[in-house]
C-alpha cells in the first residue's frame, strides 16, 4: 500500500509540528576604510519587506503593495508560520529595496547573505529549504541554494554575494530592488520539533570599494554539526524489480510505501547487486532533503540480506552502510549453487526521531517468505561478484 506524505504526517506526527523560526539582521551600515586608512562614509538605505504564504501555488496571490511586515533598522525578526500535517509547506517572499531619496539618487550596493548553523536537530536535517531569486509576484527565476536547512546554512556560513541577472548594474550591484523567495517543506519529518536559521544581510556601497569584498570578513567555515543519533529505524518504502534487474542512472519510485520518494541507482553488478541513494522523486519538496539511511534489506530467493548503518557514517547512499562492496548491496547467496540470487526487491529504512515516546510505525513490511517458506517470487540466481 502506498501512502501520501500527508497521510504519513497525519498518522505519525502525533499532533506534532515543525516550526521554522527565522531571525536575522538588516543592512550593516558599515563605513569602508580605504588602503590609505581614510574613512569613506555613506549611508546605505536598505528597506526589507516580507510576505508569508502557505501551501503550494499561494505565492502568486501576493499583493506587492501590501506586505505582511516592513523592517527598517539593524535587526529583522521575520516570523514563519508553524508547519504541521495539515499544512506541511509554506513560503516567504522577501523584498530588499533601495528607496530613492527625494531629490537624489541612492548609491548602488553590494548585497551579501550570511547564515549561522542551526542547533543539531532532526528537523534541521530533514526540513527542505530552497532560496531563489524571484519576480515581484513570487515566481521563481533562478534557484540560489536548496537542500536541507543544515545544507543551506553550510552554504552561506562564510557569506555569499547576491548578484542576480536582473535588478543589478554591470558590476552586479543592486540599483533598485531584489526579491528572494524562501520555500520550506517538512519533507519526511515526523514528530515534534523546532529549528531556526539565522539570516544576516549586509549592504555595502559599490562606489570607491571592491563590490566583491566580503563584508563579513574571515569566518569560521567548519561544517555545521549533524545529528548523529538514529533513534528509530523507520521502513518507508520498497522497490520491487522485474527480471531485467536495476539499471544504473535510473530513478525508481517506491512501489510500496511513502509517495514521492524512491531510489536513484548509481551502480549495478548484474542482477544481484545494486548501489543507490534515497531521493525525493516529485516536485513537492523544495530541496529534496531525505533522512539518512538506517538499513537496507535486499530480497533474493526466499530470504533477505540486511545492511545496517555504520556508526560513524550518516548518508543517504548505500555506501554509508556496513558490509557493502564499493557501495553495492547484494541479494543472499543460493546455498545450493553458491551464486547470488537476483534481487527481487530492496526495502529502505531511514533514521527518524521518536514521535513522543514511540517510534513511527513502519510503512512497509518484508515479504512473508523472508526467513522461511511462504509466498514470494521463485528463486532466480544472478551473477556473483
Amino acid at each position: 500500500m502506498s501512502l501520501t506524505r500527508r497521510h504519513v504526517l497525519a498518522s505519525l506526527a502525533a499532533g506534532g509540528a515543525g516550526a521554522l523560526t527565522w531571525t536575522g539582521t538588516g543592512a550593516l551600515l558599515g563605513d569602508v576604510e580605504t588602503g590609505r586608512k581614510r574613512l569613506t562614509t555613506g549611508i546605505v538605505d536598505l528597506r526589507v519587506e516580507y510576505w508569508l504564504v502557505s501551501g503550494p501555488g499561494a505565492v502568486g496571490g501576493i499583493d506587492p503593495s501590501d506586505p505582511d511586515g516592513v523592517v527598517d533598522g539593524p535587526r529583522i525578526d521575520v516570523p514563519v508560520e508553524t508547519l504541521d500535517d495539515d499544512e506541511p509547506r509554506g513560503s516567504m517572499l522577501v523584498r530588499f529595496a533601495l528607496p530613492r531619496p527625494e531629490g537624489g539618487v541612492n548609491n548602488p550596493v553590494s548585497l551579501w547573505l550570511q547564515t549561522a548553523c542551526p542547533e543539531p536537530d532532526p528537523l534541521a536535517e530533514v526540513l527542505d529549504l530552497r532560496l531563489s531569486y524571484a519576480t515581484p509576484d513570487g515566481t521563481v527565476d533562478t534557484i540560489i541554494a536548496e537542500g536541507s536547512l543544515r545544507d543551506v546554512a553550510e552554504r552561506f556560513r562564510a557569506g555569499e554575494r547576491l548578484a542576480p541577472a536582473t535588478s543589478t548594474d554591470e558590476n552586479g550591484c543592486l540599483t533598485d530592488e531584489l526579491f528572494v523567495l524562501v520555500e520550506y517543506d517538512l519533507g519526511l519529518f515526523v514528530g515534534e520539533g523546532t529549528t531556526g536559521l539565522p539570516l544576516y544581510v549586509a549592504a555595502t556601497q559599490c562606489r570607491n570599494t571592491d563590490p566583491d569584498s566580503n563584508p563579513f570578513g574571515t569566518v569560521d567555515v567548519e561544517t555545521c554539526e549533524p545529528v548523529t543519533a538514529c533513534d528509530c529505524c523507520w521502513a518507508i518504502g520498497k522497490v520491487e524489480i522485474d527480471d531485467d534487474g536495476f539499471t544504473a542512472g535510473r530513478t525508481y519510485d517506491f512501489t510500496e510505501g511513502v509517495v514521492g520518494y524512491g531510489i536513484h541507482v548509481t551502480d549495478t553488478d548484474g542482477e544481484s547487486g545494486v548501489a543507490f541513494e534515497v531521493v525525493a522523486t516529485d516536485s513537492h519538496a523544495a530541496g529534496g532533503a531525505v533522512p539518512p539511511l538506517c538499513e537496507v534489506q535486499v530480497k533474493g530467493g526466499q530470504r533477505d540480506k540486511r545492511y545496517g548503518r555504520k556508526s560513524d557514517a550518516r548518508g543517504t547512499e548505500t555506501g554509508s552502510l556496513e558490509g557493502t562492496v564499493d557501495g553495492l548491496v547484494y541479494a543472499p547467496e543460493n546455498p545450493n549453487s553458491g551464486e547470488r540470487y537476483g534481487i527481487s526487491y530492496v526495502l529502505v529504512k531511514v533514521c527518524a526521531p521518536e514521535a513522543g515516546r514511540d517510534c513511527p510505525d513502519d510503512l512497509v513490511e518484508p515479504a512473508a517468505s523472508v526467513g522461511g517458506p511462504g509466498r514470494g517470487r521463485p528463486d532466480r540466481p544472478g551473477r556473483g561478484r
